[in-house]
């Protein structure tokens, strides 16, 4: 397994994966499943006290990125 960036797409990739397999969800990438683990890494972005606000921002679109990544991924 490679590293990635705390905050990348691929790191947003590979936590909504997670979430979703951790918690043996399959197929609902558009569901309420998907709706919670969104909402979970936003607060926790929100929380953090790493960045500054513009990485904030960043970390923001990184995860709405990844999350339409995957969401094409599962419609094909």
């Amino acid at each position: 397994m490679s590293t990635v960036l705390f905050g990348s797409v691929e790191y947003y990739e590979r936590e909504i994966s997670a979430h979703f397999s951790d918690n043996g969800i399959r197929g609902a990438i558009m569901g309420d499943a998907a709706t919670r683990i969104i909402s979970l890494l936003e607060q926790e972005i929100e929380n953090a006290f790493l960045y500054d606000e513009n990485m904030r921002v960043q970390c923001l679109h990184n995860l709405l990125v990844a999350f339409a990544n995957l969401t094409e991924v599962a419609s094909t």
